[in-house]
């Protein structure tokens, strides 16, 4: 009776033990949709480079100034510590540029600075 019982709990606790483990490594973790539609409401407006208007981004589009011009839908990923990916396209090409948000008068893009 005593094995008997002593088996009972053994199988008992190694069951609810590995329960647990499935219940807590079954778990998916939730996150936020990587690519975003529109631009970063930091970005919203006109940003220039050497005093020439070079970008301007909306709510939901970008025109690009250079690069042979023109305005498109936009998508953006955080990838995080105030740097942004965004993704375009222009004239039939994909673009995908990468800026890093300094403060609201300036933005850092790939070996170059943009202002307000």
């Amino acid at each position: 009776m005593k094995k008997l019982l002593t088996k009972i709990i053994a199988t008992s606790l190694t069951t609810v033990s590995f329960a647990g483990v499935l219940t807590i490594t079954a778990t998916p973790n939730a996150s936020a949709a990587s690519w975003h539609k529109g631009s970063p409401k930091a970005f919203t407006g006109s940003w220039k480079l050497n005093g020439l208007s070079t970008y301007k981004f909306t709510k939901s589009k970008i025109t690009v100034f250079g690069k042979g011009g023109g305005t498109s839908k936009s998508m953006y990923k955080y990838l995080g510590h105030k740097k942004y990916a965004i993704k375009y396209m222009n004239q039939g090409y994909h673009y995908k540029e990468t800026f890093t948000y300094i403060n609201s008068h300036k933005l850092k893009g790939q070996g170059f600075y943009l202002t307000r």
